[in-house]
């Protein structure tokens, strides 16, 4: 209730909201509060509205809360128009003395955030009204398809945002370096299916949002391509909005969507604990003899298949790439290919772009011994 300048009758301020499992407010005569329309691909009225005291807008840069609005039009921007429009009339980011914390339509960050931190929480806790605002799943039983499916996102807003102004990345941020392979897929490491009140402390960074942001975009990148990925993974969005999803409609959705029998997949990295090791065991000449093709056997030393992608270099400068399905390993732990090469194969690298975490990373060349 707020008094009218006469002193006379109250006013009273009513707030609503609708299509929401919760509701949080803010308030305060110190907020410094500014706006900008948020173009939400239907049209539809929308607001970006930054709440924050004084003290929040120090940094001699500018590159503090008086950005947010800035960052909160562009994540909620992004994500309407790639995944699901963005379902209520405002989206407001509080300073507080809280580091993060995320409700419908409104989410509270840490006041002395700036520059990259500050865009990082707000993305973060503003992607979480697609997963789980809107795609209701249970974050108590199924952690990774709440803040691991919500970092997934977040790495492609990231890219988008500004140019990619925020997008440098870090030696911890890169699955595929040797130690967070190790650590991801270490054998103390807990598997996703876990629910979070189980899960190892130390663990439930990786268990909850890395690992499992991890697999999307190895799903994304290796096996499905952007385009069926995106359009499988915006349909799920689609079909589960305000209802209460669980995995298997996850991966019924992808699979049905994306048009291929990924049952090998989540097995390996949902249900399991598995890891991935590729390597070259053997180069040989057709008659020992270069110029009429080679032989090249593969091995899977681990639990996980995976496909495979295969740069192979020969002594006259003549290279082939070549992409293998996962198919490869449906009979055996080995498999054999031809290769028409011209002349001598001095090197054989797998995975050569590096976009699989590849355990034990040596093992993923063969060279030509001299």
């Amino acid at each position: 209730m707020e008094k009218t300048s006469s002193g006379k009758s109250p006013i009273t301020w009513k707030f609503k909201i609708q299509n929401t499992r919760d509701v949080a407010w803010s308030a305060s005569k110190a907020f410094i509060l500014d706006a900008a329309r948020i173009n939400l691909p239907s049209g539809k009225p929308c607001l970006a509205i930054s709440a924050y005291p004084v003290e929040s807008t120090k940094d001699k840069k500018g590159n503090d809360y008086r950005r947010s609005t800035e960052m909160v039009k562009g994540a909620i921007e992004h994500y309407s128009s790639k995944w699901f429009e963005f379902p209520y009339p405002a989206a407001t980011n509080v300073a507080t003395n809280v580091s993060g914390m995320e409700y419908p339509g409104i989410v509270f960050c840490s006041y002395t955030s700036v520059g990259e931190g500050l865009w990082g929480v707000t993305d973060h806790e503003f992607g979480h009204t697609w997963f789980p605002m809107i795609v209701g799943s249970n974050e108590r039983k199924y952690a990774w398809m709440d803040e691991g499916f919500n970092t997934f996102i977040n790495g492609l807003s990231t890219k988008a945002f500004n140019k990619g102004e925020f997008n440098a990345q870090s030696f911890f941020d890169d699955p595929t370096s040797t130690f967070m392979v190790k650590y991801v897929f270490g054998d103390k490491m807990d598997g996703l299916y876990n629910i979070p009140d189980a899960i190892q402390q130390d663990n439930l960074g990786i268990a909850a949002y890395m690992k499992p942001s991890v697999m999307l975009n190895t799903l994304r990148d290796v096996i499905l391509g952007p385009d069926r990925f995106d359009a499988a993974f915006r349909e799920y969005i689609n079909r589960w909005a305000f209802k209460h999803p669980t995995p298997w409609d996850f991966f019924h959705t992808m699979e049905n969507v994306g048009g291929e029998d990924l049952s090998w997949f989540w097995r390996g990295w949902v249900l399991n604990t598995w890891k991935i090791d590729q390597t070259v065991t053997g180069v040989k000449y057709v008659d020992n003899v270069p110029e009429k093709g080679a032989e090249i056997t593969l091995a899977n030393m681990e639990k996980m298949p995976m496909p495979v992608t295969i740069l192979i270099k020969e002594a006259n400068g003549k290279e082939h790439k070549i992409n293998l399905p996962v198919e490869i390993w449906q009979r055996s732990s080995d498999y054999t290919f031809g290769v028409a090469t011209t002349s001598e194969i001095k090197e054989v690298i797998l995975d050569p772009d590096k976009k699989l975490p590849d355990w034990n990373r040596d093992n993923n060349k063969w060279k030509k011994a001299f």
